[in-house]
């Protein structure tokens, strides 16, 4: 289960063309992120479209070129077993008259940081050692 949520919110800006869609980035620190949600108020009518992508990479949807277009609704993804962080952006454009809103949230895990030796010298792994009998045949050649 996540232990932090980081919202954010992209404003697509009215009059923004399909042929030069604006790239909003998301601020999003090193975490795992274990899903995505993305939610889009009423109000677009179709006349906004975005995709969610990934360091320059569309994520959401994973077709190349083709974007999502919604109006009063929301959806989640989940991220299991992959370790994405920063680099977040939502791409879109709105030929509307008004500027809309895509909400991002992230449901994350810090990453934990390597944890470094004191100064009470080597870290000696605590070994146990099992000695079980068995009888085994030997042969020498």
């Amino acid at each position: 289960m996540a232990t932090e949520i980081h919202q954010f919110e992209a404003l697509i800006p009215a009059g923004t063309p399909a042929n030069a869609p604006v790239t909003i980035e998301l601020g999003q620190a090193n975490y795992e992120i274990e899903s995505v949600d993305v939610e889009v108020p009423p109000g677009p009518s179709g006349l906004m479209e975005f995709y969610i992508a990934l360091s320059g990479q569309q994520w959401i949807p994973f077709e190349s070129g083709s974007f999502i277009r919604w109006n009063g609704k929301s959806g989640s993804w989940n991220t299991e077993n992959q370790t994405v962080n920063g680099g977040w952006e939502v791409v879109g454009f709105n030929t509307g008259t008004y500027d809309h809103t895509v909400t991002v949230r992230f449901h994350t895990n810090p990453i934990p940081s390597p944890s470094t030796p004191d100064d009470t010298g080597p870290v000696v792994p605590n070994i146990v050692f099992i000695s079980t009998p068995t009888s085994a045949d030997v042969v020498l050649l």
